[in-house]
């Protein structure tokens, strides 16, 4: 049988849409910065879901008194159901290191109670099958105990989804190029869409992006680089994932597909195959950087984030398959 829950880190600009409609594909509703990519199918939890969260969020007597009345008070049921799954999204997305809004419609009751309920029982409450997706996973940042139960049990599964960092940039780029209200709410990019506005040509844009530290993404794609290394993790990239038509393999995509259903536990890979969607037509290619990148740009890479470069690891756990920079022309004095 599948995990019921997933846990997908994919940093942005990393074609997160395509994983999230195979994910979807797969049954699994996107939370976190995905959220939103499903439509409402009309699915309602079952009771047994229903129970087990109203206990943890309101006690076993208040759980009791909703249920025994839900036949005529069916819309206070869903109302208190509703707040507990709000209270309990938020509980998740603190204990995963993410960051919080102070000001918010969360009832700071059921999230205090909710928060005690540990961790290895915690993924247990969430009804459905959920796929929570986030831009980075800081060990520094996530929640202590919650990253202990990981390590104890592997579960939820952790899935790394990157991408070549110099396409990666590019993407970042463009998404702060947009008019000002179609860049998200994120502080960072409110105020990074500024500053790339007031540059004039996407070279300086570049040059801006690999030298300024702060530079949205940048920061936290260095501390995911555990992610790489961890046995524990399935790593897919991008490149492997949109196939054929957009410069990748039907090989390659093929062998990510088969560690991702593996990391979920699927229990018939050859028929979830079948049933995945293709890359779109409008996903974004692989290798838009070339265009882009100047033998400067790749000289000042390689002096800031030659770290974030792809690594020769396993091809059998972690995929290889992305193409270092080619190494900055000799300096005129040694000619």
């Amino acid at each position: 049988m599948s995990v019921p829950q997933l846990i997908v880190v994919s940093p942005r600009g990393s074609g997160t849409p395509l994983l999230a409609r195979i994910t979807s594909a797969l049954g699994y509703t996107p939370y976190g910065t995905m959220s939103g990519t499903r439509p409402d199918d009309g699915e309602r939890p079952g009771p047994g879901e229903v129970s087990r969260l109203l206990r943890a969020a309101y006690g076993q007597d208040e759980a009791g008194r909703l249920l025994s009345r839900q036949r005529d008070h069916l819309e206070e049921l869903e109302a208190a159901f509703q707040q507990a799954v709000t209270a309990l999204w938020r509980v998740w997305w603190t204990r995963l290191g993410q960051p919080v809004t102070a000001a918010s419609a969360v009832d700071p009751v059921l999230e205090d109670r909710l928060s005690r309920v540990p961790d290895t029982d915690l993924p247990r409450l969430l009804p459905g099958r959920g796929c929570w997706y986030v831009t980075g996973l800081d060990p520094e940042r996530a929640d202590a105990g919650f990253l202990h139960a990981w390590h104890a049990t592997a579960r939820p599964p952790i899935v790394y989804h990157h991408r070549d960092v110099r396409d990666r940039i590019v993407e970042q780029i463009h998404l702060l190029s947009r008019p000002t209200g179609q860049v998200g709410t994120l502080p960072e990019h409110l105020v990074y869409r500024d500053i790339v506005d007031a540059l004039p040509t996407m070279d300086a844009r570049i040059t801006l992006a690999l030298t300024d530290p702060g530079f949205p993404g940048m920061r936290e794609a260095r501390r995911c680089q555990w992610l790489l290394r961890h046995p524990a993790v399935c790593v897919l990239t991008h490149e492997e994932l949109v196939g054929p038509a957009h410069g990748g393999s039907t090989e390659a995509r093929n062998r990510a597909l088969h560690r991702l259903l593996a990391a979920t536990g699927h229990p018939d890979p050859p028929a979830a195959l079948t049933s995945l969607p293709e890359p779109a037509s409008d996903e974004v290619p692989v290798g838009t950087w070339r265009t882009h990148f100047s033998p400067a740009h790749e000289r000042l890479l390689l002096q800031h984030h030659s770290g974030l470069l792809p690594l020769p690891l396993d091809d059998a756990a972690h995929p290889v398959g992305l193409p270092s920079p080619s190494p900055p022309p000799p300096h005129p004095a040694t000619r």
